[in-house]
């Protein structure tokens, strides 16, 4: 602080304690608004994952004729796999829906792993929206 602010405080003409005091108050609420966007990222990521899974699950019941227990295996197996590799490189990740794609033609089911693969990149984008720090 400069000696002419301390000068225009000692006779009365700045208050240096209120802009001391307005720091504080726009610190307090840039810190409430992170907190806000952080519950906000955290619920839309949540809700992305049960919607998906079980979009996921309906489609592949209804549409595709496959058991429940197949498809549920399915979702919660993408599930793990993409929290197991969050922090990969992205091409494993490319590899891994690749494969997906392939065993889906092999299988003759490519229409339900490919949407399973979009799942997997849906599973990805809401666990890097959770790790976003406020």
């Amino acid at each position: 602080m400069s000696g002419l602010k301390r000068k225009e405080e000692e006779i009365g003409l700045v208050d240096l304690d209120a802009d001391k005091e307005d720091d504080g108050r726009k610190e307090r609420t840039a810190l409430r608004r992170a907190r806000e966007q952080k519950s906000r990222a955290v619920r839309m990521a949540l809700a992305a994952m049960v919607a998906g899974g079980l979009a996921l699950m309906l489609l592949g019941t209804m549409v595709f004729h496959i058991s429940l227990i197949t498809v549920g295996c399915v979702v919660v197996i993408e599930a793990v796999i993409a929290s197991a590799l969050n922090n990969s490189p992205f091409w494993v990740h490319v590899v891994i829906m690749v494969l997906q794609v392939v065993m889906g033609f092999f299988l003759h089911q490519i229409l339900f792993l490919v949407l399973a693969a979009a799942y997997y990149f849906l599973l990805l984008l809401a666990v890097k929206l959770l790790e976003v720090e406020a």
